[in-house]
């Protein structure tokens, strides 16, 4: 699926999550002890999906494009998907 980020920041919370699930690439996971954060790579831009820990339940969904973001995956992240 091919989609500015600007497109897909205007789509509702669940289609979003939707489509991260089924084209975006995972890339990294943390979890603390409120929350689990997913990091997706989708088009040209990232996506960090947020669950709260004691429900199980979405609560937020954040794209950008700034690779400074990505300073709380880096141990965790694997890269060999992005590469071809």
């Amino acid at each position: 699926m091919n989609i500015s980020r600007e497109e897909y920041d205007r789509q509702p919370l669940l289609i979003r999550e939707g489509a991260i699930k089924l084209w975006g690439v995972p890339l990294a996971r943390s979890v603390d002890l409120c929350r689990t954060r997913q990091l997706f790579s989708f088009n040209d831009f990232f996506v960090e999906i947020c669950h709260d820990n004691s429900d199980q339940k979405l609560t937020c969904i954040c794209s950008f494009s700034r690779v400074q973001r990505l300073d709380l995956y880096l141990e965790q992240m694997d890269l060999s998907p992005l590469v071809t």
